[in-house]
């Protein structure tokens, strides 16, 4: 295959690695930013907790969870062990409507906290429905016109492992957090966090950001237009759980998202514009009492193409040297009342090109 003049690749920029500078800038600030989250998250379970404890003293959910497992064993034909706990909440006249009111009051504080709309973008995606699957157009090249755009063709310039947290209380884990990245076009993390045996109130949530940066000058003062062409190897989430108690109950998201974002000079910590597509995988969201849960879900088959078009949400002037960041950002997190999960990502991509054109 050739390529336009105006293609590059790695050995077109000398500079392939990050510089230290803007790696050490940005990694310090975005780990603030995450340690601020997770320190509400904390103040919020540690609120819940304190709450639920109001409600139910520790001594007497231990009594009632222990009770309704022993009534279970002698007779595993008779009621389940929800029933037997609401019978045992019923007896030690417990208060389960304050409870629940609690339980939906909290969960809807922490997504608000967690899912904030106002962080992400929706545009538009090309190809990638579930319609386009077995319809898909064939990779063909085209050569770019180089007044409107520049395209990038693999291997990319800098390759930046951008970003990884892991929170996890009580008996939680986050067994792994890996990246793909590889730095010949392939990217994407491999997330697992388990907790088998969820005290009063746990958090579990992990986060990975990967991708490529490549340079760019704009050729007319406008927006920027940025097309990724990507191809699946695998796009897997999975959230699995167990009632504890009998009356439990928790909420468990995962989530990618395509990440752009534009940099002004290997000085600056702030990107000067970020955007993403929310719903590049959209992943599982699901609550309830532990007793029902989505399992595995193929968020995209192996070699499905997706070209997704970001655009930036501000203009830039001719002329400008500029650095083009692409990304994968998979994030999973789970607030558990007694109930246990295993809850996973495992999401690779291969990025098959970048196209670059000032709007």
């Amino acid at each position: 295959m050739g390529t336009a003049e105006h293609t590059y690749s790695k050995t077109d920029w000398p500079e392939a690695e990050i510089p230290l500078g803007l790696r050490a800038l940005y990694e310090r600030r975005r780990k603030d930013e995450w340690q601020a989250t997770v320190d509400r998250l904390n103040a919020l379970r540690q609120s819940f907790a304190e709450q639920r404890r109001h409600i139910i003293a520790p001594e007497l959910r231990d009594r009632i969870k222990n009770v309704a497992r022993s009534g279970l064993r002698d007779d595993p034909r008779g009621p389940g062990l929800r029933y037997r706990s609401f019978v045992e909440a019923r007896n030690a006249d417990l208060d389960l409507n304050a409870l629940k009111r609690l339980h939906k009051r909290a969960y809807s504080d922490v997504g608000a906290l967690v899912k904030s709309p106002e962080a992400f973008h929706r545009h538009e995606t090309v190809v990638g429905s579930v319609t386009d699957i077995f319809k898909q157009p064939p990779i063909v090249y085209v050569a770019p016109d180089p007044d409107k755009e520049k395209l990038f063709l693999p291997p990319f310039g800098g390759c930046w492992d951008r970003l990884d947290q892991n929170q996890a209380t009580g008996d939680g884990a986050i067994v792994e957090n890996s990246s793909y990245l590889d730095c010949a076009g392939r990217f994407g993390s491999k997330l697992i966090a388990r907790n088998s045996d969820a005290s009063d109130v746990d958090l579990l949530c992990a986060y990975r950001e990967n991708g490529y940066l490549v340079p760019f000058k704009t050729l007319r003062t406008g927006i920027l237009q940025v097309k990724a062409d990507l191809s699946a190897l695998i796009c897997r989430h999975h959230i699995s759980t167990y009632d504890e108690f009998g009356w439990s109950d928790f909420h468990a998201t995962t989530r990618g998202r395509l990440v752009l974002a534009v940099f002004w000079n290997w000085e600056d910590v702030e990107p000067a514009n970020e955007v993403s597509d929310q719903w590049f995988a959209s992943g599982l969201d699901c609550s309830g009492d532990g007793e029902s849960f989505p399992g595995t879900s193929i968020q995209a088959v192996p070699g499905e193409r997706r070209i997704i078009n970001l655009f930036t949400e501000m203009a830039f002037p001719a002329g400008r040297e500029l650095w083009i960041y692409v990304g994968v950002a998979d994030r999973i997190w789970a607030l558990l009342n007694d109930v246990s999960i295993d809850i996973s990502i495992d999401s690779a991509w291969q990025l098959n090109s970048l196209a670059v054109r000032s709007l």
